[in-house]
């Protein structure tokens, strides 16, 4: 067994770059299909279903075929095997697993209630990826070195990375990030299988906007560290339906959009099946994925829409702390939530916020520079990180 920080260098030298892409989104993502990967990085589905029976049979990845209750068998499901998690241990400098931890692990994966929701997220950025690779735009796991080559998906984070990241303030199914024509979007995915009540999958929206207990606070703390709108991606058609009702009476800063399913776009995700959830029918109509941004107001160049790049970076309300008159109905009146009156009067009546001015025109405020990819932690006094796979 190699020591920490040592790789079993004969098999490791026999991997591929696309090999180690392949263990590196199996680690992340827990389990994916024979069709998933093919999607993700491989050129044709005979290639994927020869070079992963390599991969199982060197002990690098673990596979099982399920049965289905109506008959006949599901595709093969690829997790991480135990050499696979030594390999990687290694790369990281880390002591690898016991081995009856790490069968527990893949156990634990495999009866889990929710695996059919997990694979229904990693489906959903498969077919990201897929489209991206048909359609010309680009290579989102290249098989050189892992990184992005050209448009399309540029992100894939995995919903343990991105709760560990938030410090467990939002739980988002996956977090994307999709480039086209210049403009980039990131995004948080809410995946409904459509088992659960309309309200419950609405009141998911609830902790991207989540502020503090602070009496002061505007309750937008959360909003403001965000680096992507909020996409619910619906069961049905008439799920998704109730949803946006439900979506629409919380009149969220965040901007929204959702899509069904059974829209039937050959697109899939990427299609023309995306609706911003605004009462404006024209921001309403059906887009396509890439043409959110539009619809919302704009990005700026780490996907984050710019209704939130505004408000993390404008002024907070300035209030006299140690005032705690109950008749100042002039002063944290105007400010009960960090708007004007004007502007949430504006919200109340369903205007999009991002049509009006978040900042002080006279005020002198100073931008964050960004990068590419990087989620803005703006006012927390958190480390950037880059929104990427590790190296």
């Amino acid at each position: 067994m190699p020591a920490a920080g040592v790789p079993d260098g004969a098999l490791w030298a026999r991997l591929t770059p696309r090999d180690r892409t392949v263990l590196e989104l199996v680690a992340e993502h827990q389990v994916l299909t024979t069709e998933q990967l093919r999607a993700l990085v491989f050129p044709s589905i005979s290639r994927a279903q020869h070079r992963l029976l390599d991969l199982a049979e060197a002990g690098v990845l673990w596979r099982t075929q399920p049965y289905r209750a109506e008959g006949g068998s599901k595709p093969f499901h690829y997790l991480l095997g135990y050499r696979g998690a030594e390999l990687l241990a290694a790369q990281q400098g880390t002591s690898p697993p016991r081995p009856s931890a790490h069968a527990d692990r893949l156990r634990r994966i495999l009866e889990s209630p929710r695996l059919g929701h997990l694979l229904g997220v990693n489906q959903f950025f498969a077919d990201l990826a897929g489209y991206s690779r048909r359609a010309g735009l680009g290579t989102p796991f290249s098989p050189a070195d892992g990184r992005p080559r050209g448009e399309g998906l540029h992100t894939w984070r995995s919903e343990k990375w991105i709760t560990e990241f938030y410090q467990h303030k939002i739980t988002p199914d996956g977090y994307g990030c999709w480039y086209q024509d210049g403009r980039w979007l990131g995004f948080f995915l809410e995946h409904d299988t459509g088992t659960e009540p309309l309200r419950r999958v609405a009141d998911k929206l609830d902790r991207y906007t989540a502020g503090s207990d602070d009496r002061y606070s505007d309750g937008w703390e959360m909003a403001r560290q965000l680096a992507g709108m909020v996409l619910f991606w619906v069961a049905s058609r008439r799920r998704e339906q109730g949803l946006r009702k439900a979506l629409q009476a919380k009149h969220s800063v965040v901007p929204v959009a959702t899509a069904s399913r059974d829209h039937g776009d050959p697109d899939g995700p990427a299609g023309e099946v995306w609706s911003v959830v605004t009462p404006d029918p024209h921001r309403a109509r059906r887009v396509r994925l890439g043409e959110l941004p539009a619809m919302i107001g704009g990005t700026i160049d780490d996907g984050t829409p710019t209704v939130l790049h505004e408000l993390a970076t404008r002024p907070g309300p300035v209030l006299d702390r140690d005032d705690d008159r109950d008749d100042d109905s002039s002063g944290e009146a105007a400010f009960r939530d960090g708007l004007t009156d004007e502007m949430r009067e504006a919200n109340r009546h369903g205007i999009d916020i991002g049509d009006l001015v978040l900042t002080d025109p006279e005020e002198d405020t100073t931008t964050t520079t960004t990068t590419a990819h990087a989620p803005r932690v703006a006012s927390t006094g958190l480390t950037r990180h880059r929104w990427k796979r590790p190296a």
